[in-house]
């Protein structure tokens, strides 16, 4: 027999142990564990030690009955498994649909959750530097300016939170900064409104109230007074939800630089879409992202008005559970551009490179072919060896902390196998007598130890361990008429 692949159902194991199909019906389960009960029942068995096996696994057998003859302890065993039952789901006629079980349990989820982010609540902030290789080679440095934003959100109470957040920019010769704060209440159900005051460059005080208008439509409507020119700003904003994944937007503003915008961004498992246009400069921006695997992905974006004439392409990889790196290659009318960026929680390193503000054919070609050539090959012949490297640690490291739950499974079916002996031998006997079904020989386990067939009953490969003998509890489930279920 091979080794199971894991394409069946998720959570079976209860199932395993009455010998069922998930897909089993109530009088089968009451079928099966009136069976195994029979042969696991302590009162059967009188030397101490058997009665001791029996014991645990009728128990195991119980546990298991009690739960799959529920209809509601089932319904969410086959969804989440021993984690759904353990979860703190209240069971009842309320919640007596798939449905409506997942959402509770993701209502659960959620709250754990926040619970977890609120003990480890990072801000958030980002730094950019902007750096430059012509002016380098003219000798007036390589640093053309430097941007750093930060932000703090606490939430004062269930409906009500407060966020502090502060910009820095130099550029040159000159710099500015800004320190802003905004506070958030939830006036209803569908109902937020936002105060928001600013000192520093671009100082202003406003107020804006977002009203989910529909199912899949928002409003949100402000009013802001800036304090350096004096002018009042008004703010339209209507949001859309055009399908599960794709939701587009309208933004109107009023005032001393009036502008219209129209945006759409679609969003899936595996990629992600986005296009702008605003009449503000007269142009139009779009982004397309592929995923190409949990940990890589790639990245297209254009940009293209009266200020802008770019395209974008480039690519990011998940280097840890918390981190992100990713390249950037950017030629237009700017120049061409290099952007290292490195994502850490909430925390952005961003390093856009001028190489050059010609836009010269051989140095666009050699820009974008080098650093990508590079990046295959130390993909192929560095990092991927790494890769495989530690996960086969990783692999070895979780078999070590396993080996002792591994040991005492394995010891647990020796025993059960004890208690099955008897009968297991009777109906062999039975079924050699009659010229029906026998079994000779059932092994089960890690594919690449059942490879090795024979050489097993030679070495201590520890590949030997990851096997096991099936040939009685096989035996045992024969029936009278020589078949094999």
């Amino acid at each position: 027999m091979k080794e199971d692949d894991g394409t069946g159902p998720p959570n079976r194991e209860l199932y395993a142990l009455l010998h069922l199909s998930p897909e089993a019906s109530d009088e089968e389960i009451r079928r099966a564990y009136r069976q195994w009960a029979q042969v696991y029942h302590p009162d059967k068995y009188q030397a101490p030690h058997m009665k001791e096996i029996a014991t645990e696994n009728f128990q195991r057998i119980c546990e298991a009955y009690e739960i799959l003859s529920d209809e509601n302890k089932r319904q969410i065993y086959d969804i989440y498994g021993m984690e759904g039952l353990n979860s703190g789901l209240e069971l009842g006629p309320k919640l007596n649909k798939v449905e409506e079980l997942k959402e509770q349990l993701e209502k659960l989820k959620r709250m754990k959750e926040q619970q977890k982010m609120s003990a480890l609540f990072l801000p958030k902030g980002s730094i950019v530097a902007n750096l430059s290789l012509p002016e380098f080679l003219d000798g007036d440095g390589i640093m053309r300016g430097m941007a750093m934003a930060s932000a703090v959100q606490s939430q004062l109470s269930k409906s009500s939170s407060l966020s502090l957040s502060g910009n820095l920019g130099v550029e040159e010769n000159s710099g500015a900064g800004a320190a802003s704060a905004v506070f958030r209440h939830q006036i209803a159900s569908d109902s937020t409104v936002e105060f928001m005051g600013s000192v520093g460059l671009g100082s202003l005080i406003g107020v804006q109230m977002t009203r989910q208008l529909s199912l899949h439509s928002t409003a949100t409507l402000g009013i802001a007074k800036s304090f350096h020119d004096g002018s009042i700003n008004l703010s339209n904003v209507w949001t859309r939800q055009l399908s599960d994944t794709a939701s587009g937007n309208i933004e109107l503003l009023l005032g001393p630089q009036s502008s219209i915008g129209v945006g759409w961004q679609k969003k899936d498992q595996n990629t992600s879409a986005a296009g702008e246009f605003g009449t503000n400069s007269f142009g139009i921006s779009a982004r397309y992202t592929r995923r190409f695997s949990s940990k890589s992905h790639g990245r297209i974006a254009g940009r293209i008005g009266s200020a802008a004439l770019e395209v974008e392409v480039g690519g990011g990889r998940k280097v840890s559970d918390f981190s992100t790196v990713r390249m950037l290659y950017t030629i237009g009318i700017r120049g061409i551009f290099w952007r290292f960026e490195l994502h850490r929680g909430g925390q952005k390193l961003l390093i856009p490179i001028l190489l050059s503000r010609d836009l010269n054919p051989v140095l666009a070609t050699g820009a974008f072919v080098v650093p990508t050539s590079i990046y295959f090959i130390l993909k192929k012949f560095v990092f991927k060896p790494y890769y495989l490297k530690r996960e086969k640690q990783k692999a070895l490291e979780n078999m070590e902390r396993t080996a002792t739950q591994v040991q005492e499974a394995r010891k647990a079916a020796a025993k059960a196998q004890q208690l099955l002996e008897n009968v297991a031998n009777r109906k062999r006997n039975k079924q050699q007598e009659t010229g029906g079904l026998v079994i000779t020989k059932a092994i089960y386990g890690n594919h690449k130890a059942l490879k090795k067939g024979d050489e097993l009953r030679e070495t201590n490969d520890e590949l030997a361990s990851q096997v096991l003998d099936v040939t009685l509890p096989l035996n045992f489930l024969v029936n009278d008429s020589g078949q094999l279920k």
